[in-house]
């Protein structure tokens, strides 16, 4: 059984305030400039709220170009079941170095046991950076960082 997706958020923080549980949010975003491609992203973050747990589950972020054939998976979460179906579970984690190998529209893509139950779009865009000529491409694969928190 899957879960309902209240929320699905991508910022530039995501914070677990550990006194008081909140889930504290900053500069959300569906778009990324870049003067060239590949890039990274320096920082960005997801957020997603989820109503109805029936039961213990792992919930996984894969991170994947639209139509073509860039992707990569994060490592999972596992996610506990309140005693209460109506409590509201929230998840998050924090990106650095997030690889966009080129301009175009990409997505975050929630599976829950293995089964895509959400998706959220962020496009990449190439920007005029003006002056100075390119630099070295990165391996768009290289030092990301997922940290994730439940």
């Amino acid at each position: 059984m899957k879960p309902i997706v209240l929320a699905m958020l991508v910022c530039d923080y995501y914070y677990r305030d550990v006194h008081t549980g909140k889930s504290i949010l900053s500069g959300t975003f569906s778009a990324i400039n870049s003067g060239g491609f590949p890039t990274k992203h320096s920082n960005c973050a997801i957020y997603i709220a989820l109503t109805d747990v029936a039961a213990d589950s792992q919930a996984q972020l894969v991170f994947r170009k639209e139509g073509g054939s860039f992707s990569m998976s994060m490592p999972p979460w596992e996610v506990k079941a309140s005693d209460n179906r109506r409590a509201v579970v929230e998840i998050g984690g924090n990106i650095t170095g997030l690889p966009l190998p080129e301009p175009g529209e990409y997505e975050f893509v929630l599976l829950w046991n293995g089964m895509e139950i959400a998706q959220r779009r962020l496009i990449a865009a190439k920007v005029d950076a003006g002056g100075g000529g390119p630099g070295p491409e990165p391996d768009p694969l290289d030092d990301y960082n997922f940290l994730g928190g439940y």
